[in-house]
């Protein structure tokens, strides 16, 4: 293109004169708002002179490779619309998948339509390592890779369908010459880019390369995930998925990245590679619903929906063998009560199916989800992939929409963030899920248990100290025959009065109730109620409080066969704390701490370097506490792995002190000796995790073993205790 041309405008290159091809690729884009106030007949120009090329790609291929940019004169390519990422590749991967690329490519229409319908692999798993993601409005160098490849087999790819807009180096200079608006949109890309790719280092790789690898990043709105560190591990979530459907619909133990599993279900992806290699349209992505759907009416069973989707996340239900694997007969009930299985003439399927295509669709039809509703900890959720991940700031998403027409507003945010992998993301109501929430209800709960618990203690207190005071003087004085001497003398408490036996009553109400949540929470009446999530705090609840009232009813005199009710009581209480405190610290303990693990080590060697005093001081206390628990872990049995797995928590606070004291003494400075604290400590409790898993796992398994038993044994005592109290009030007032 020539200056002339840049000044004049010319109007040799209008854009009514362009190729259909072309102009299409100047309609899209001239809506791109970098192109803004560059003239008509300048932008078609650049187009017919190929000094801009449209290139539309469809998912996994290659936009630039070592060989494909070799000689080339583009440089710059800015993506219009989709995604493109960088990765590294094995060398004969990627030579195979490009040579299967051109020879697509050299195909006829008729060729590419006797291919199997089957697509390869994900260009993102094939990938050895994924280094960066550029989307809408993001620009990269192609000829960047001549620089980075020398010794790595690197390239562009397209992660889903997108179109890439490729301009040279001499088209570039010229508009950046004659538009002075232009050179710094393009200026500020470059800016944005390069100052968002410089912090992806160390862990942040490894959280970019799980958001592409496993297609997070073209996942829909929401992206279902499990809490590692509030699952206990319970299945619930799949029960009640099975319950609805008849086959479940998600599975856990998905592809976890520290302290959080990505379960196994549908993602309802931006490309939908299930729905391209269905030939009877049996699945299709709903436009008005925002989700993949199944017609099971008209499902033939071909697999290919399943086989095409890389994330496990579609199931093939056999309805045909009771024999089978897979055969789900309340599946097959589900379908023949909706008369899904009908085949023949003017039915939706001309043969019998043998297996039916099974899905997740975050159940479209339903007020709630099953499986987050189920879920009693609340570990299930759905969050923004985009929020949890937050591979760029909104100042920057929003900047690269705007074609960057102003400066970028710099964001305090966090990008790629580690925490929520390295300490978990505490989200305990369904995040972004449909379920029915009464996040107060457990509020309410406590506040109403504790209170009546405090009330009755109070008035044992005013009774045995302030009588006058007391509420049974209040009642007692309100007789009018009442004299004070003798009601004073009456007040008091004692095993049987009418105060016990109201917190025996209560105390034993709230422990059936609590002994009764195993059949609450797999009820679906209960469910239809409220969530599991609230169940499972009512249960904590009345299990705790209600004990606290049996202590009451007890009179804290426990000399007959009745007290073996009350240490059976204790016994089940502590193994519940022990269970619960368990079920926290062995996810904490087994996932999560590889991340972690790695950016601390990081820091210690680049503090090793400049603070050696205080790093060495800092490696010392890492070194005997490791000792201690390997000690532990070697000889201690059952109980004293538990009671020093307690103490050790117990005792971070003076451990906190003595390292801040030891570490101040190397006179580093204050910002370094803040951090080796933090990082010291949390080095701790990683190196528990190699040496106290298994036997914290073993008192995990084992706890169970110890609560139910021993709460019935408690329900079976409580209610001989109620039983002969209530014969000794009859035969009391028959005598009477």
């Amino acid at each position: 293109m020539s200056n002339m041309m840049m000044e004049s405008g010319g109007s040799a290159a209008s854009p009514m004169m362009l190729s259909p091809e072309l102009q299409e690729g100047y309609e899209q884009l001239r809506r791109l708002n970098i192109f803004d106030g560059i003239p008509h007949d300048v932008l078609s120009a650049a187009l017919a002179g190929g000094g801009i090329q449209r290139r539309v790609f469809k998912r996994d291929r290659f936009v630039a490779d070592p060989a494909s940019v070799r000689g080339s004169q583009a440089t710059l390519c800015y993506v219009v619309q989709g995604q493109v990422a960088v990765a590294v590749f094995d060398e004969s991967d990627l030579e195979h998948r490009r040579q299967e690329q051109e020879r697509y490519d050299r195909m006829t229409d008729k060729e590419r339509q006797e291919l199997s319908l089957l697509p390869p692999e994900p260009l993102a798993r094939v990938a050895k390592k994924n280094l960066a993601l550029f989307i809408e409005g993001d620009l990269f160098n192609a000829k960047a890779l001549n620089n980075i490849a020398t010794d790595r087999a690197v390239a562009f790819y397209t992660v889903d369908n997108a179109v890439v807009a490729v301009i040279d180096n001499a088209t570039v200079a010229n508009l950046a010459g004659h538009y002075s608006f232009f050179e710094a949109r393009f200026r500020r890309a470059i800016e944005s880019a390069h100052s968002r790719l410089a912090d992806v280092t160390g862990v942040k790789q490894e959280l970019l390369d799980f958001f592409v690898r496993q297609g997070i990043s073209v996942s829909g709105p929401h992206v279902r995930v499990r809490q590692l560190d509030r699952c206990i591990d319970c299945k619930m979530c799949e029960r009640a998925c099975e319950e609805r459907y008849g086959s479940k619909r998600l599975t856990l133990g998905g592809y976890q990245l520290g302290m959080l599993d990505f379960v196994y279900t549908c993602r309802t992806c931006t490309d939908q590679r299930c729905v391209s290699g269905c030939e009877y349209d049996s699945i299709k992505y709903d436009t008005n619903l925002n989700e993949v759907v199944i017609n099971e009416a008209t499902c033939v069973g071909c697999t290919m929906c399943a086989q095409s989707c890389p994330f496990h996340a579609i199931e093939m239900v056999d309805v045909e063998d009771p024999s089978h694997p897979n055969h789900r007969p309340a599946f097959k009930a589900r379908l023949d009560a909706a008369e899904a299985l009908k085949f023949g003439a003017g039915t939706g399927r001309v043969a019998r199916a043998r297996r039916i295509a099974n899905k997740c669709d975050h159940c479209i039809q339903f007020f709630d989800q099953a499986c987050v509703s189920a879920c009693p900890t609340g570990a299930l959720i759905e969050l923004s992939a985009h929020d949890l991940f937050r591979e760029r700031s909104d100042s920057a998403r929003a900047l690269a929409k705007a074609g960057y027409d102003r400066d970028l507003r710099r964001d305090n945010k966090e990008l790629l963030p580690t925490t929520p992998f390295t300490r978990g993301i505490s989200v305990r109501d369904g995040g972004r899920a449909k379920i029915r929430r009464g996040k107060m209800f457990p509020v309410i709960f406590w506040g109403i248990g504790l209170a009546a618990f405090l009330l009755a203690v109070a008035e044992i207190i005013l009774r045995a100290y302030w009588p006058t005071n007391s509420f049974q003087y209040f009642l007692e004085m309100n007789d009018p025959d009442a004299v004070q001497a003798m009601v004073i003398e009456k007040i008091g408490f004692l095993p049987g009065d009418e105060l016990a036996m109201l917190c025996g009553y209560i105390g034993t109400v709230l422990m059936l109730i609590a002994t009764l949540y195993p059949m609450m929470r797999r009820m679906k009446m209960f469910r239809w109620i409220a969530s599991n999530t609230m169940w499972f705090d009512f249960h904590m609840m009345t299990g705790t409080v209600g004990p606290m009232f049996i202590v009451l009813h007890a009179a804290f005199k426990l000399d007959n066969w009745v007290a073996s009710a009350f240490w059976a009581m204790v016994i089940v209480v502590v193994s519940g704390v022990i269970g619960r405190y368990l079920y926290t610290q062995v996810p904490d303990l087994a996932h999560g701490r590889e991340l972690e693990e790695l950016e601390h080590q990081r820091a210690f060697a680049r503090l090793r370097h400049q603070h050696p005093e205080a790093t060495q001081a800092a490696e010392r206390m890492l070194a005997h506490h490791r000792d201690a628990a390997t000690r532990v872990a070697r000889n201690a049995n059952f109980l004293w792995a538990l009671t020093w797995l307690v103490l050790e928590d117990l005792r971070r606070p003076t451990r906190w002190f003595a390292r801040r004291r030891k570490l101040r003494k190397t006179h580093a400075p204050k910002a370094v000796v803040r951090e080796l604290i933090r990082r010291t400590g949390r080095m701790i409790l990683i190196d528990r995790r190699g040496v106290l898993v298994p036997r914290a796992q073993l008192l995990l398994h084992s706890w169970k073993k110890v609560h139910v038993p021993f709460t019935i044994v408690m329900v079976v005592i409580s209610i001989v205790h109620i039983y002969d109290q209530r014969v000794f009030l009859v035969n009391l007032f028959a005598g009477g």
